[in-house]
């Protein structure tokens, strides 16, 4: 699931509550899913991958593959070139 999108709660009391929810919900989903794989989103970073001879420095972008329904393990995008978790050495944050 993207870290950008949610279920809103229409029934929660208070003027913002659902919607502090909400992202708090988002946030927490976002960082579960960065301590399990390792990586930064959202956040400028310089990605060293193995068989890659120069780092690469950007944003790094997750490529939701639940969608086709392959259900592995996450694939990632930066600077045009895909790659998986297996192949990040190191990140580190700008």
């Amino acid at each position: 699931m993207p870290f950008d999108q949610g279920q809103f709660d229409f029934d929660a009391p208070g003027s913002d509550a659902g919607w502090r929810r909400w992202r708090e919900e988002l946030i927490a989903q976002q960082q579960a899913f960065e301590s399990r794989w390792g990586v930064v989103l959202g956040k400028r970073v310089t990605v060293f991958l193995r068989n890659h001879a120069k780092p690469l420095s950007g944003m790094l972008e997750w490529i939701d593959r639940t969608k086709g329904g392959s259900g592995g393990p996450p694939r990632f995008r930066m600077l045009g070139l895909e790659f998986g978790h297996e192949e990040i050495e190191s990140i580190v944050q700008e």
